[in-house]
């Protein structure tokens, strides 16, 4: 749910930052892009999930792929019950809008996943998935695509060839150097677009400015220089 409450307001901030920061790109048609981390658990759902939400509130038409389908839960699926996922669309045993859950908020669709026990990046290699992609474009002033981490899979690199621009999530304090170095390297090969780096799960204390700038300026540093 988007974050409404008092206490969330600088939460609230956040996203009307990350919005207005992405906003020219739009105007340029610049409409699908992929949100990715490094390892599990930074909030790179959340953070793609809330960002939609708030674009949506605005009156453009959203909708959020679900692409992360290796993981064992609906984690993005809005809690819904759902009987055919993204990845039926890519096998041909589904249509489009056979799977298409719309209207989960005003403005805001989803395409749905669920999850499978194999490897799931072929699905992802070849037509089906630039046809999707290219009928989606045709639909939606946004589109959101969810990967896996950089470092659990190839999938966001992948996706990343036929997307816009790249949204890189950065749990606060979560992830060593080396690695963030390593999945800024795998987007780089796949000639991703990064357009900036999300720093997630800081305290409010911290973004309130009690701590210095310095303490997490590294972080843009790191991708900067990989």
């Amino acid at each position: 749910m988007l974050l409404k409450r008092d206490r969330d307001n600088y939460l609230l901030e956040a996203f009307r930052v990350l919005r207005s920061n992405i906003y020219f790109l739009e105007k340029k048609n610049q409409q699908t892009i992929v949100f990715t981390s490094t390892i599990p658990n930074e909030g790179k759902t959340v953070v793609s999930k809330n960002y939609a939400m708030f674009v949506a509130t605005t009156g453009r038409k959203v909708i959020i792929v679900n692409c992360d389908i290796r993981r064992d839960k609906n984690h993005n699926n809005f809690g819904l019950k759902i009987n055919y996922g993204i990845e039926s669309i890519l096998t041909g045993e589904r249509q489009l809008d056979e799977v298409i859950i719309r209207g989960v908020e005003k403005n805001l669709d989803i395409l749905p996943a669920k999850h499978l026990n194999r490897d799931t990046t072929e699905l992802f290699l070849g037509n089906k998935i630039k046809e999707l992609l290219e009928k989606l474009r045709g639909r939606y002033d946004l589109i959101v695509l969810d990967t896996p981490p950089l470092t659990i899979a190839t999938d966001a690199a992948i996706l990343s060839e036929y997307a816009d621009g790249v949204i890189y999530v950065c749990g606060y304090d979560m992830v060593r150097k080396e690695k963030m170095i390593r999945a800024k390297k795998i987007l780089k090969r796949s000639g991703a677009k990064i357009y900036g780096v999300v720093v997630n799960k800081i305290n409010e204390k911290a973004y309130s400015g009690n701590y210095g700038y310095e303490e997490y300026k590294h972080y843009h540093d790191y991708i900067k220089k990989a």
